[in-house]
């Protein structure tokens, strides 16, 4: 093993030189992350910061305020739309209601990029073209949960988090389920109960109004991500497949844990190409002032769905499932007709 000396004599093995640059890096991405979300706070350009809906409701949250009754309009309320996160977003985000609104917004959004950068890191440095692909940098513009949702998949003591954003968290816990995973999301919302009783059926009234939110298998060409069920035993089948059936933005942002399918650095450039052409695409025969998503819907399928389709059919159906799903996949087949188990065999 080559073992080189920093400038103080002291010996450097390369896992330790590895070591420094994933921390060099998950700082530089989360300075840089956080400084142009603040940034967009701090212009407002165009359109309102997914951000300041949690930061808003936070603020009122402390104050003793429910912030789900709100209306655009209502005194404290200087937005576009109701509250439509769940309770425990407010948990998370409360720390950040101290700040400025340009403040929060950067260091709520360099935290959580600076984290998935650390962590996907670790699985190799080729990891980090995930973070070269509009999903993150739209993510990051718009102040959303996506790179904090993606880290939580990855990270099973940071599973509480996936209650922030039900939708994406449902699908993400599909690709690693864990029991320290459920566990923190049943903490997390066990501590909202306590702290805000009535907020799950505030909450849906208040999700019955979201518009231009389908599941991606709704919309044309959609249903051939039902294929994904050929590869049912990968992880990243069962992510895509349930991305697939959860209600979502079709804009780009919210699809930033696509990015998990790969495995390999060509696959990681692969996704990263074509999301940038699909992004591209929309720009240029679209253009940024459309801010509704409908548009962007052909895009976001043709660059991020169907190339992850690709990836996930291009590989065997294998890949190792929880040991609480083995066991019970184990006992529905020694149930199922016209099997025998090893006693009768044996007889």
């Amino acid at each position: 093993m080559r073992i080189d000396s920093d400038r103080s004599g002291t010996a450097v093995t390369p896992a330790h030189a590895l070591l420094r640059r994933r921390i060099f890096g998950a700082i530089v991405i989360g300075v840089v992350a956080g400084g142009l979300s603040a940034l967009k706070a701090a212009t407002n350009v165009a359109v309102t910061m997914d951000f300041e809906f949690f930061w808003r409701a936070s603020q009122l949250f402390a104050d003793g305020v429910n912030p789900y009754p709100l209306r655009p309009g209502d005194a404290g309320w200087p937005l576009p739309d109701a509250f439509f996160y769940p309770a425990p977003a407010l948990l998370v985000t409360w720390p950040f209601h101290l700040l400025v609104m340009p403040a929060a917004a950067g260091a709520f959004m360099g935290l959580g990029c600076g984290l998935l950068a650390w962590r996907l890191s670790a699985d190799g440095l080729w990891r980090l073209w995930v973070l070269g692909t509009p999903s993150f940098v739209m993510a990051v513009a718009i102040g959303q949960w996506s790179p904090l949702i993606t880290f939580a998949a990855l990270v099973p003591g940071a599973g509480f988090l996936l209650a922030c954003k039900p939708t994406l968290g449902l699908a993400c816990f599909a690709y690693r389920p864990t029991w320290r995973a459920a566990a923190g999301v049943a903490l997390v919302a066990a501590v909202s109960l306590w702290l805000l009783p009535a907020w799950p059926q505030q909450w849906l009234e208040n999700v019955k109004l979201v518009v231009q939110h389908p599941a991606p298998l709704t919309v044309p060409l959609g249903w051939l991500l039902l294929a994904a069920l050929l590869r049912w035993r990968q992880p990243e089948a069962r992510l895509l497949l349930a991305m697939a059936c959860v209600p979502q933005l079709l804009f780009f942002a919210d699809q930033l844990p696509l990015g998990l399918v790969a495995r390999t650095r060509r696959e990681a450039v692969a996704l990263a190409i074509s999301g940038v052409a699909a992004f591209t695409g929309w720009w240029s025969l679209v253009g940024p002032g459309e801010l509704y998503p409908d548009e962007a819907q052909p895009f976001v399928m043709a660059g991020f769905y169907l190339p992850a389709l690709a990836i996930v059919l291009l590989r065997p159906n294998e890949g190792n499932l929880p040991d609480w799903i083995e066991s019970r996949l184990g006992n529905f087949r020694r149930m199922a007709p016209g099997q025998r188990s090893g006693d009768d065999v044996a007889g």
